[in-house]
C-alpha cells in the first residue's frame, strides 16, 4: 500500500477538473449515445400501458401528487386507494422515485411525461454508473462493453417494458454507483467520498424497499471482501488487527453507513413500527408466494421474449435470460479468472462478482426452495427472479472483463480504443435491440386521474388493500365514493351511520375531511376513510376520539347534538417524527462531511488487488 498527499486543490479547481474530465471521456459519451435506442419508446406518444404496472408507474405518482400538495412534503397516504378509502401507500413503497417524477411534473410535465422523464433519468444514471465503475478497473473501452452489458440486461430491459417497475428500476440503475462509491471511498477514504457514498446507498435505499434485501447484502459483502484483503495485507506486513481497524478506510466506511442508515430512517422507522397496521399477509400470498416463481435452468439462456406474467412452472410468459452476448463475454471474464489472466484488473474484485452472479442465479432456481424456506424476510421478495437484477449488475461488470482479455488478446494496450471493442458492443445492442419494443397504447385522459386507481381496482378487486381493521377488502356497494369518481363529483366522505341529523355542508381534499354536521340527537358520524394511524378529529376545534368501525374498519365518530364543526386530519406519529427526526441528524452529519472537507486532499492509496 503507498499514499501520496498533495497540496489542497480549491473546490472551485476540482470542478473544473471534474469537467475537463468528462468533456475528454468520449467512451462515456458514447456510452450514453448507444444507450438512447434503448430509450427511444420513451420519446413516443402514448405508454406501454400494457406492462404488468405501467398504470401503477403513473398513478402512484398522481397519489404521490395529491399528498405532497396537500402538505405532505414527505407523503405517506394513498387518498384515492381501496375505492376512495385511502391507504397507507408510501409508508410501504419506497418513495424516492416519485420524488423524481414530481420534480418533472412541477416543472411542468403531464403525469405520464413526467414518469418517462424518471425511465429516462434511470437509464442514464445505470449507464453512466456501469461505465464510471468499470473504467476505475478495465479502462475506458472494455467499460463502454460494461455499461452496453448494463443498459441493454434482459432483465433490465423487461424491468420498464415488459413490467415497467419503476422503483426497482431506478434501485438498479443506482447500484453502479454505490457501489463505485464504496470502491472509491475504500481507496481514497476521507470525508467528502464517505458523504457521497452513504447519500448513495441511502438513495438506493428509498428507491425500493425490495432491493435493500438484495442490493445491500451486495454492498456489505464487498466492503468485507476490501477488508479481509486488507487484512491478509497487514498480517503479512506484521501489523495488527487493531491497526487495520483503526484504518481510514474502515472508519470512513463504517461512518457512510451509519450515515446512510440514519437517512433512511424517515421511511424505514415508520415501515418497521407501523407496518403491523396494514394486512401485509394480501402481498406475500397466491401470486406473490415466492414458491411459485422459481426460474428453470432453460429459461435462463431462451432467446424468445414475451409481455405476459410469471406463473407456476417453465411456462411464464415472460423472458428471464441472461442475454446470450452478455454471457458468453462474462463467461469468458470468469475463464480469464480461473487461468489468472486478467492482467492488471482486480482478480479479487472480479473474482467475488462472479461468485455473486453464481449465486445469485443459483438462487432464482428451484433447487434453491429450500433456502428461502429458511430465510427469514424472504416472502417479502416475492418472486426469486428480482436476484437477476444482482446478476444484470455482476454479469455486465464480468463481460467489460471478458471484452478486455478479448481486446488483450490481440495485442491491444491496456487503454487504446480498439474496433474489436466496439464490434463486442454493438453486439450486444443488436441482439438486445429487439427487447426494447414494448406494447405502446394511446393514453386516456383517466390514465393521469385518481380514477385510474379506481379503474385498476374496478379491474382487480383483490388489488384493493386492507388494514388490519378491516375484515376483507371492501366491496363496490359499500363505497358510495364510486360513483362520485365515475361522475367527476366533488367527494363527499362524511355521513350520518346512526342517529337524526344532517350534514350542511361538507369538504374533501386528500388529507383531510370538514363537515358541518347539525345534530338532532346524538349522532354516530362515519367517514369513508380507513383508520390509520395518523388521522385525528377535532369538533367545534377541539380534539375528539375517532374509532375503526365495521368490516372495512372506517373511522367513526360520535357527535353531541347541535351544530358542530368536524374535521378530520391526516398527520404524523411518533414514528415518523422519530424517523424524520433521525433522517435529519443524517444529513446535518453529510452536510459537516462535505463542509470539512472543503478541498482537501485525502491521502490517493493505489491498489492493485489480485
Amino acid at each position: 500500500m503507498s499514499a501520496s498527499t498533495t497540496a489542497p486543490v480549491p473546490a472551485r479547481g476540482r470542478l473544473a477538473t471534474a469537467l475537463a474530465a468528462l468533456r475528454g471521456d468520449g467512451h462515456l459519451w458514447l456510452a450514453i449515445a448507444l444507450a438512447i435506442p434503448a430509450m427511444l419508446p420513451l420519446f413516443a406518444p402514448g405508454y406501454f400501458m400494457k406492462a404488468h404496472d405501467a398504470r401503477h408507474s403513473i398513478f402512484f405518482l398522481v397519489e404521490f401528487d395529491r399528498s405532497f400538495s396537500a402538505g405532505a412534503l414527505w407523503p405517506v397516504w394513498g387518498p384515492d386507494h381501496a375505492v376512495g378509502f385511502g391507504y397507507p401507500t408510501f409508508l410501504l413503497y419506497a418513495p424516492l422515485a416519485f420524488y423524481v417524477g414530481q420534480l418533472f411534473h412541477l416543472l411542468g410535465l403531464g403525469f405520464a411525461a413526467a414518469t418517462k422523464a424518471t425511465w429516462i433519468v434511470g437509464f442514464l444514471l445505470g449507464a453512466t454508473g456501469s461505465y464510471k465503475l468499470a473504467r476505475r478497473w478495465l479502462g475506458p473501452s472494455a467499460a463502454l462493453v460494461a455499461s452496453l452489458a448494463f443498459t441493454y440486461a434482459p432483465y433490465h430491459l423487461s424491468q420498464i417494458y415488459v413490467r415497467a417497475a419503476l422503483a426497482e428500476f431506478m434501485a438498479l440503475s443506482a447500484l453502479p454507483w454505490v457501489v463505485y462509491a464504496f470502491v472509491a471511498l475504500w481507496d481514497d477514504p476521507r470525508p467528502r467520498r464517505a458523504a457521497f457514498a452513504a447519500l448513495g446507498l441511502a438513495a438506493l435505499i428509498l428507491f425500493h424497499t425490495v432491493s435493500t434485501l438484495t442490493f445491500v447484502p451486495l454492498v456489505l459483502a464487498l466492503l468485507a471482501v476490501l477488508f479481509a484483503r486488507d487484512w491478509l495485507a497487514a498480517r503479512r506486513a506484521g501489523k495488527s488487527l487493531g491497526a487495520l481497524v483503526r484504518s481510514p478506510a474502515v472508519v470512513w466506511s463504517a461512518v457512510a453507513l451509519v450515515l446512510a442508515a440514519l437517512l433512511t430512517c424517515i421511511f424505514i422507522v415508520p415501515m418497521l413500527l407501523e407496518r403491523g397496521n396494514v394486512a401485509q399477509w394480501q402481498w406475500v400470498k397466491d401470486t406473490y408466494n415466492y414458491r411459485l416463481h422459481f426460474v428453470y435452468p432453460g429459461q435462463l439462456l431462451n432467446p424468445t421474449w414475451g409481455y405476459g406474467y410469471s406463473v407456476e412452472g417453465p411456462g411464464d410468459g415472460m423472458s428471464f435470460q441472461v442475454g446470450v452476448a452478455i454471457f458468453l463475454l462474462a463467461a469468458t471474464g470468469m475463464a480469464a479468472l480461473l487461468l489468472r489472466r486478467t492482467g492488471a484488473a482486480p482478480r479479487l474484485v472480479f473474482g467475488f462478482f462472479a461468485l455473486v452472479t453464481v449465486l445469485a442465479v443459483l438462487m432464482t432456481l428451484p433447487v434453491a426452495q429450500p433456502v428461502w424456506d429458511a430465510l427469514p424476510l424472504v416472502d417479502l421478495i416475492q418472486f426469486p427472479w428480482r436476484l437477476l437484477a444482482v446478476a444484470a449488475f455482476t454479469l455486465s461488470l464480468l463481460a467489460g472483463l471478458g471484452a478486455w482479455v478479448l481486446d488483450q488478446s490481440r495485442g491491444s494496450q491496456y487503454r487504446s480504443a480498439s474496433p474489436f471493442v466496439y464490434v463486442i458492443g454493438l453486439a450486444i445492442i443488436v441482439t438486445s435491440l429487439g427487447f426494447t419494443r414494448p406494447e405502446i397504447a394511446p393514453l386516456r385522459p383517466q390514465d393521469e386521474l385518481p380514477l385510474a386507481v379506481l379503474d385498476f381496482e374496478m379491474a382487480f378487486p383483490d388489488m384493493r388493500g386492507m388494514t388490519q381493521w378491516a375484515e376483507r377488502p371492501p366491496l363496490d356497494a359499500e363505497s358510495p365514493l364510486i360513483a362520485q369518481y365515475l361522475a367527476g363529483q366533488p367527494l363527499e366522505k362524511a355521513a350520518i351511520a346512526e342517529g337524526a341529523g344532517r350534514i350542511v355542508r361538507q369538504e374533501s381534499g386528500p388529507l383531510h375531511v370538514s363537515a358541518q354536521v347539525e345534530a338532532d340527537g346524538p349522532v354516530r358520524l362515519i367517514f369513508y376513510n380507513y383508520y390509520f394511524p395518523g388521522w385525528r378529529a377535532t369538533v367545534d376545534g377541539k380534539p375528539a376520539e375517532i374509532r375503526p368501525e365495521g368490516p372495512n374498519g372506517l373511522i367513526a365518530l360520535d357527535l353531541a347534538a347541535g351544530t358542530r364543526e368536524v374535521r378530520l386530519e391526516f398527520g404524523t406519529t411518533a414514528p415518523r417524527v422519530a424517523g424524520a427526526a433521525l433522517a435529519a441528524l443524517g444529513l446535518f452529519g453529510v452536510a459537516v462531511l462535505l463542509i470539512t472537507d472543503r478541498g482537501r486532499q485525502g491521502a490517493g492509496v493505489s491498489r492493485n488487488l489480485r
